[in-house]
């Protein structure tokens, strides 16, 4: 027994177009082609064969690679390696829109408890040449001192655009270890009282503020809880780089440890 295209397609519950459309892909072949009118026939087993196609397709298998499927032989081994494969990919997609879910609820929390919530970007940033000057202080404020005798101690003409601070420690390790830098356009002379060297490039986490104590430590809060829940590491001193009367705070970041739950 042979059934035309439309009886097929009431018979299967799917539309005549979709069976037309599987033909011309080479998935599911009529059995049998009329020369003269061009009907499609196919068998009554071809029912089990679309059935099996149509299962495959709710799971996710896409067409291309069913058809590669049922042109292979061992096609029991190759079903098992495609589901296998079908299911890691599910896997990690479940895997992503939880670790996404956290960060939206995080993101929510955040509008909810603050005023003024800090958007966190991410940059790359490639090496450059700097001067700098590392030094023990007191207070924040104490940086401020060897910033301006790095900046008397370099030709003018020498000095970038960029410069700001890297802090090796911050008051919450107990002490305060800071390095001015400035951005060098052109060679200086070598100094002891300075370091020549390339600030290293970096994944960084960013985040912008004021000038005041007030503004910034809120920007280094947000940097601080927007890297641990996504389980970044500290990959360096973290760095204020001066925007006028802004500042950018960065913190380098790795993601090589993908067990994601340590703290900055």
């Amino acid at each position: 027994m042979r059934y035309r295209i439309g009886e097929f397609a009431d018979l299967s519950g799917v539309s005549a177009k979709t069976l037309r459309f599987y033909d011309e892909i080479g998935l599911l072949r009529p059995a049998s082609v009329d020369s003269r009118t061009r009907y499609r026939h196919y068998l009554p087993q071809q029912f089990e064969q679309l059935a099996t196609i149509l299962a495959l397709k709710n799971l996710g298998v896409s067409l291309a690679d069913i058809r590669n499927l049922s042109r292979k032989t061992g096609s029991e081994k190759n079903l098992r390696e495609l589901l296998s494969e079908l299911k890691e990919t599910v896997e990690q997609s479940i895997q992503t829109a939880t670790q996404s879910l956290r960060w939206i609820n995080a993101a929510l929390d955040d509008v909810q408890t603050s005023k003024r919530p800090i958007p966190i970007v991410m940059k790359h940033r490639p090496a450059i040449s700097i001067a700098s000057l590392r030094a023990k202080v007191q207070t924040y404020a104490d940086i401020l001192q060897f910033e301006q005798e790095l900046l008397s101690a370099l030709p003018p003409e020498c000095i970038g655009t960029m410069r700001g601070v890297l802090w090796h420690s911050c008051a919450d390790s107990g002490s305060l270890e800071g390095e001015p830098f400035v951005m060098l356009k052109q060679q200086v002379p070598s100094r002891s009282f300075y370091d020549l060297k390339p600030l290293a490039p970096a994944t960084l986490a960013c985040a912008y503020s004021g000038l005041d104590d007030t503004s910034a430590e809120q920007a280094y809060e947000a940097l601080r809880k927007w890297t641990r829940i996504r389980g970044y590491e500290l990959a360096g001193p973290k760095r204020e780089m001066y925007l006028d009367q802004m500042l950018e705070i960065q913190f380098p970041v790795t993601t090589e440890n993908l067990q994601w739950q340590v703290a900055v």
